[in-house]
């Protein structure tokens, strides 16, 4: 006689899909108190197939969602039967978890919904010889438990003041210049910034290469936020460095070329956009993909820097992936 693959399986998933047996599966293994606030009304078989994003499809055996009591709310129950002890079980529930919640987003909510994980096992080895808990597969457990999924860790530079963000060495520099990004007078920031200890500090202890990031940092990120005002703070920087004037009229030619390219791309046609890239020279295309580097060493959006480099996806892709 011949043998059906995945019998179990197949048995497990036959049966669930009938609402009135998951309906009484439910009753009989959920805690009462959470079994009450369920409209059973509305339990509904969804799609079992996800593809969450960076992983392979998953295929889940059952999943049924189910609404809160009359609220617009819902919980998902996954339901998967194990007939033997996969490593990083947990965590694979976890994976699934994260995948349903990614789904339910992306049909058009805009809150996470409860999921509730369920595991039917009937294996060889009993009882259960896994742990149900993700913290057990990590290395280490307990620093796990105090660190992993809690609220995340927020600096706020909006509300820190400047005497605390001095406080913080090295990377005072980095945060000052964050948390005035966008004030109305940048222009008086930067003279103060580079007249102060924090700015010559951060400099002479961590060099000349750090510097250049400074200021592309300080040009593109001026440009983003205040295109009209690009000469003025290339004054700005002449009057306060007299010293790094070649540096920045480096800088200044680079954003002007920009400018320029910018302007052109503007005025063209798709199709004409596409004959340019293929007409390239080498020494445009190394141009374009040293400014595209500095773009996104400075946070620049990608989309812009497509659309100013007339670079592909795929080369500032791999722009990205090399740095």
């Amino acid at each position: 006689m011949a043998r059906i693959h995945q019998i179990h399986d197949k048995f497990v998933k036959r049966s669930l899909q009938e609402k009135r047996i998951a309906m009484a599966f439910l009753q009989a293994h959920l805690p009462a108190a959470i079994y009450q606030i369920l409209n059973m009304e509305t339990l509904t078989l969804t799609n079992k197939s996800l593809v969450p994003p960076g992983l392979r499809e998953i295929h889940c055996d059952i999943v049924y969602q189910c609404q809160i009591d009359r609220d617009d709310g819902f919980i998902i129950f996954l339901i998967e039967h194990q007939s033997s002890t996969p490593e990083l079980m947990a965590f694979r529930k976890l994976q699934y978890t994260v995948g349903l919640m990614d789904q339910y987003l992306r049909a058009g909510h805009t809150k996470l919904p409860l999921v509730l994980s369920i595991c039917i096992y009937h294996g060889k080895k009993s009882p259960y010889p896994s742990s149900t808990d993700v913290y057990d597969e990590f290395e280490h457990p307990e620093l796990a438990r105090q660190l992993v999924f809690k609220p995340f860790i927020l600096i706020d530079l909006t509300t820190l003041s400047e005497e605390e963000i001095e406080k913080h060495g090295l990377v005072a520099l980095m945060e000052m210049l964050l948390k005035h990004s966008r004030a109305k007078d940048f222009i008086g920031q930067l003279k103060r910034f580079f007249y102060s200890a924090i700015f010559s500090n951060t400099i002479e202890l961590l060099g000349r290469e750090y510097f250049n990031d400074v200021l592309t940092y300080i040009f593109y990120s001026n440009v983003n936020q205040r295109p009209r005002s690009s000469d003025a703070v290339i004054q700005a920087l002449k009057e306060t460095l007299p010293n790094e004037e070649e540096v920045i009229m480096t800088l200044a030619e680079e954003l002007e070329q920009i400018g320029k390219q910018k302007g052109r791309q503007e005025g063209m046609q798709k199709g004409m956009r596409k004959g340019m890239k293929k007409g390239r020279r080498e020494g445009e295309y190394q141009k374009a993909l040293s400014i595209a580097k500095k773009m996104l060493e400075a946070g620049v959006e990608f989309a812009f820097i497509k659309q100013v480099t007339e670079l592909s996806d795929e080369e500032i892709t791999a722009l990205i992936q090399k740095h």
